[in-house]
C-alpha cells in the first residue's frame, strides 16, 4: 500500500501557517515562495536578525527540493491530478509555533539509495556541536569537490549551523523503489 503523501503535507501544514507550497517546485515557485515568506515575516514585526536566519534556511531548503528531488512514480502524479508538464512533487511549509519558534518542513521523493546516504549525513550533522559544524563547513567549503548535482554539500551544514537545532526527519516508504523524505528544521 502506498503512503498518503498529501496527508503528510496536511499534517505539517497545520497551525499558524506563514507560507506553504505543495506540488512541482520550479525556480519560479521558489522565488514566489521566498517573496511571500519574507513579506509575511517583515509584516509580523519579527526582529531582522531572526528574519535573516529564517530566510537563509528557507533558501537552502527550497534549493535542496529543486536540485535533489527524485521524479515521483507516475502513479503518484496521476493520483494527485498533476497538470501536464508537472513532473515533480514536493512540499515546503513554514509554521510559527508557540514561543516564537518557526518550523520549516520540506518533503520530497528520494530513491532508496539516496535515503540511506541522506540518513547517514543527517545523523552525522545531528551528532556535531556548533563548533564542529563550523569546522566542517570550512573543510567542505575549501575542498572544491562537488556532488553529481553540482553542489558542494553545504546546504544541510548551513541549515544546521543557522538553526542551532538538530534536524527532525523521516523516510516514509512509498513503494519498493521510493521513500518520501521529510525534513524538519526548527528556528528559534
Amino acid at each position: 500500500m502506498e503512503a498518503n503523501i498529501h496527508g503528510l503535507y496536511e499534517k505539517f501544514n497545520a497551525g499558524d501557517v506563514i507560507v506553504s507550497h505543495e506540488g512541482d517546485m520550479t525556480s519560479g515557485t521558489i522565488d514566489n515562495f521566498l517573496v511571500k515568506a519574507e513579506d509575511s515575516l517583515l509584516s509580523s514585526g519579527e526582529n531582522s536578525k531572526k528574519i535573516k536566519k529564517i530566510y537563509n534556511i528557507l533558501v537552502e531548503a527550497t534549493q535542496n527540493l529543486f536540485h535533489h528531488q527524485a521524479t515521483p512514480p507516475g502513479t503518484f502524479l496521476k493520483s494527485i491530478g498533476a497538470a501536464a508538464g508537472e513532473d515533480n512533487y514536493s512540499f515546503c511549509t513554514m509554521v510559527k509555533e508557540d514561543g516564537g519558534i518557526y518550523r520549516i518542513t520540506t518533503g520530497n521523493f528520494v530513491s532508496n539509495a539516496t535515503a540511506k546516504s541522506l540518513k547517514e549525513r543527517i545523523e552525522q550533522l545531528n551528532s556535531l556541536s556548533h563548533d564542529e559544524l563550523k569546522s566542517l563547513y570550512k573543510i567542505v567549503l575549501n575542498n572544491d569537490e562537488f556532488t553529481e548535482k553540482g553542489g558542494g554539500g553545504l546546504g544541510f551544514i548551513e541549515m544546521a549551523r543557522k538553526s542551532g537545532n538538530k534536524f527532525g526527519y523521516d523516510f516514509v516508504k512509498y513503494n519498493d523503489d521510493y521513500k518520501f523524505f521529510v525534513l524538519e528544521v526548527l528556528v528559534s
